[in-house]
């Protein structure tokens, strides 16, 4: 894979101290932003990507995620690629100094189109997590997601991509650390994708409906997990 430029990309192996500096203003770099890709896209291929026709990424399997990544602020040409030198998505990103961001891959791959999430990591306690949550199921119509062991609704009703025209749905929210069994109720009670979380304390997450509704094996409906921090 063809390295960016240094002065562009910084590759950062851990997240921690720069999310906490960026967010405390008081980042080393301050001309820099940063930014995560996810392929969240269900039906997709392991996929590459390049930033500005250089070659960025390469391989980002359905449900893997980078670390974040430092950029020079400014307006950036991201493309993406599955099987053929063609494109399958191009789109012009713009990133600001001192901020983060998470670039989704979503919706079925014949119709895969990105969403870019501002990332507004908030200070973290050893006793506490934060999260939000994001309906990235194409098909899956509005959806919920419920303790399974409380019947705690903790997002409800959220349709595919809303965040992109609600900004506020990419606030995080407080939660006691510690294990929880969480499932996705759909628009007419039925309850699907259940999966067992430790959520760290210390630590911030977004969780995701993913899949298709009615899909199988990896496709199927469930819940996806990013640590962001």
């Amino acid at each position: 894979m063809k390295k960016m430029p240094a002065m562009a990309f910084i590759f950062l192996g851990m997240v921690i101290l720069s999310a906490c500096n960026i967010n405390n203003n008081s980042n080393t770099n301050p001309q820099q932003g940063y930014f995560l890709v996810a392929n969240v896209s269900p039906d997709a291929p392991a996929v590459s990507m390049s930033i500005n026709s250089s070659s960025f990424l390469t391989n980002l399997a359905y449900g893997a995620y980078t670390p974040y990544y430092g950029a020079a602020g400014g307006i950036y040409s991201f493309a993406i690629f599955g099987t053929s030198s063609t494109p399958v998505l191009s789109n012009t990103i713009t990133i600001s100094t001192n901020t983060l961001y998470s670039y989704f891959l979503i919706d079925s791959f014949s119709n895969i189109k990105s969403s870019l999430v501002t990332d507004n990591i908030p200070a973290t306690s050893s006793d506490s997590v934060y999260i939000r949550f994001f309906n990235f199921s194409p098909n899956a119509g509005s959806v919920s997601l419920r303790d399974s062991a409380s019947g705690t609704l903790y997002f409800s009703n959220r349709a595919f991509n809303d965040q992109s025209t609600n900004t506020s749905y990419a606030n995080f929210t407080r939660m006691v650390a510690g294990n929880y069994d969480l499932q996705l109720m759909l628009s007419d009670s039925t309850l699907q994708g259940g999966k067992s979380f430790s959520l760290i304390g210390g630590h911030v997450y977004t969780l995701f409906a993913k899949g298709f509704d009615g899909g199988t094996g990896s496709s199927a409906l469930g819940i996806g997990q990013i640590m962001n921090y």
